[in-house]
């Protein structure tokens, strides 16, 4: 973005958020309290409830999140026991109605493999996959999508259940993210045991989601994600979140 463009769009979300409109929004919004839920277990969700709630915070409301397995999760969102999710991939809004899309993405995610080192693994693209024993976490969308056609893929409940998996030979690719791979790897003390095989997988951004019941908070939301968007400020409190993250490992 230029600078002419780039300077444009933050006046034009500064007006935006400074709306009489908007305002009364966001003082309506303000008075209650917001429930979402997220992906437990997994390294991104954790730094998502940190940048989400910063944002929330910038909003001046309040929210709860709590994590839980991941189609727990979809289904307490999508039904409106809970107020949303806290971030997950474009494709969700496409298939759950009840659940809308906040357009600025929040973060984003690179689906990859993992392996025990040595292992003889050839990856070009995501349809090499199917020539490996692959095992991923229930519930998470992103490789679900990606190992979709592939037979006889496991799932684990948990990202450490999966790769003791690989670790002791039941099986040859771990599919997650390549943050919370890292994290993982490192945190369970397999750095010599388990690493990463190129190529990237895919690449996508990652959205919060309300549900329909809630989509007036979007209102409110959007602007601010927006102008937080193109002064770089968001990329600041998602690397300053990986890093609180990663500090208490």
């Amino acid at each position: 973005m230029t600078s002419f463009s780039r300077r444009t769009l933050l006046q034009a979300t500064a007006a935006i958020a400074a709306s009489p409109v908007l305002m009364q929004a966001k003082a309506a919004y303000a008075a209650a309290a917001y429930h979402f839920v997220r992906i437990e277990g997994l390294a991104e969700q954790a730094v998502g409830e940190i940048v989400l709630k910063e944002l929330y915070r910038r909003a001046d409301m309040d929210i709860t999140i709590t994590a839980m397995p991941g189609r727990r999760a979809l289904q307490e969102a999508a039904s409106g026991n809970k107020d949303g999710e806290t971030l997950r991939v474009y494709a969700l809004g496409e298939n759950k109605p009840s659940l809308i899309r906040l357009e600025t993405p929040l973060s984003s995610l690179q689906t990859v493999a993992f392996s025990k080192k040595g292992a003889d693994i050839s990856l070009s693209s995501k349809e090499d996959l199917a020539n490996y024993r692959n095992i991923m976490v229930k519930g998470v969308l992103h490789t679900e999508a990606i190992t979709k056609g592939i037979n006889g893929v496991q799932s684990a409940t948990d990202a450490s259940s999966m790769f003791k998996m690989v670790k002791v030979g039941r099986a040859d690719l771990a599919l997650t993210s390549g943050f919370d791979g890292l994290v993982w790897v490192e945190r369970l003390g397999y750095g010599n045991d388990i690493e990463v095989v190129n190529p990237v997988l895919n690449d996508q951004p990652l959205y919060h989601y309300v549900h329909e019941s809630k989509r007036g908070v979007l209102d409110v939301l959007e602007p601010l994600a927006a102008s937080l968007e193109a002064s770089g400020e968001l990329n600041e409190i998602r690397s300053s979140a990986e890093q609180a993250f990663l500090s208490e490992l």
